[in-house]
């Protein structure tokens, strides 16, 4: 059977649309999306015909140094499937546009460097200041630990560092000068029905710039609900970074 040169000549002319166009077009997207992106790779799973209508049955995307609202990533490689966009409307010169929730699944990788670059961005700074009260809520006086000696007013995130440890971070906002004292919260990650984020026997101390720290004080752990739309299968904290596994479904803007 010899193959029809119309329907063959069509296919090829929708190949060579799909290659000239897509891929520009998702980079231009994820680039408006993100505040930095480098070394992105990623390629385009289905028929011609599909996503000539629309339609990408998946898309495999790797990419390294992302910047999302001030949060580092220093690696991703994720799978994306059942993705509707507007491409006819693409074919004419608009921007891509996403029709449809979609599930993103695959590994991010967060350096230590990376954590240390995010806690300087508004988004970090002030979970880690509300993360701070709630766990001392209750559980200490502000006679013995006088948050706003490290925390600030609220108006400007306030300098913190991080260190990592095998399934462990400690956190430690030194005091406004050499002179003062610093506060160390310790405290275990850990992942419940995949949406819930564990903190796991947290410890907090001030440490005074000369002497001995004082004894820790534990506090009661509590777990954060990222929503419906996560699904995290693994979370390891080691020395190097944090590594997650999982899934999370993409909700398009209005």
């Amino acid at each position: 059977m010899t193959s029809d040169p119309a329907n063959s000549a069509d296919a090829a002319k929708g190949s060579r649309i799909i290659s000239r166009l897509l891929p520009p077009a998702i980079r231009l997207w994820l680039h408006t999306q993100l505040d930095h992106l480098e070394g992105l790779e990623f390629a385009i799973d289905g028929k011609d015909r599909q996503i000539l209508g629309g339609y990408l049955p998946g898309v495999t995307l790797a990419a390294r140094q992302a910047v999302y609202q001030g949060l580092h990533v220093s690696q991703a490689d994720v799978k994306a499937t059942d993705i509707r966009v507007n491409l006819p409307q693409v074919l004419r010169g608009k921007p891509l546009r996403l029709l449809q929730p979609f599930p993103v699944d695959g590994q991010v990788t967060v350096l230590a460097e990376d954590l240390r670059a995010s806690l300087g961005s508004p988004l970090l700074g002030q979970g880690l200041r509300d993360v701070l009260k709630q766990l001392l809520a209750g559980a200490v006086s502000e006679k013995q630990i006088p948050l706003v000696s490290w925390l600030g007013d609220g108006n400007e995130s306030p300098e913190v560092d991080i260190a990592l440890a095998s399934d462990r971070m400690t956190l430690r906002w030194p005091g406004a000068s050499l002179s003062d004292d610093a506060l160390e919260l310790s405290l275990g990650l850990a992942m419940r029905d995949g949406r819930w984020l564990c903190l796991e026997q947290p410890v907090a101390r001030v440490v005074p710039a000369i002497g001995e720290p004082q004894s820790p004080i534990a506090l009661d752990e509590i777990a954060f609900d990222l929503g419906s739309e996560v699904d995290i299968r693994q979370l390891a904290v080691t020395p190097a970074g944090i590594d997650l596994v999982g899934m999370v479904q993409v909700i398009p803007a209005d």
